[in-house]
């Protein structure tokens, strides 16, 4: 595998703002990666259960620390699925997270 791609394995922490509202940060770690499309069996299935995988990508196993969240392109995504594929390689199936920003659903 070439390794080609960066993004980054995130760690969610919530927090509270001056007003006790609560916040999400992220504590990100950069990983290399290989992208590739969501299999059409695995979208099917994931459909099923309510999810919508929009990424899957390939990452070394040992960088895996379980971490719940994956940015990639700019963009944050939830990690809905984790598989070993290949020797020492992990692939995180990930559906796109969105935020409602108090003027309509943004991306994250």
């Amino acid at each position: 595998m070439y390794w080609r791609d960066v993004g980054y394995l995130c760690t969610e922490h919530e927090q509270l703002d001056a007003l006790g509202k609560p916040y999400k940060t992220f504590e990100k770690r950069m990983v290399y990666c290989n992208s590739k499309g969501v299999k059409r069996n695995e979208f099917y299935q994931a459909q099923a259960q309510g999810y919508r995988p929009e990424l899957c990508v390939d990452v070394r196993e040992s960088e895996y620390h379980h971490e719940n969240h994956f940015e990639f392109g700019g963009v944050m995504y939830r990690i809905i699925r984790t598989y070993p594929v290949a020797r020492e390689a992990l692939e995180l199936v990930c559906q796109a997270l969105i935020q409602d920003d108090g003027g309509g659903n943004v991306p994250y």
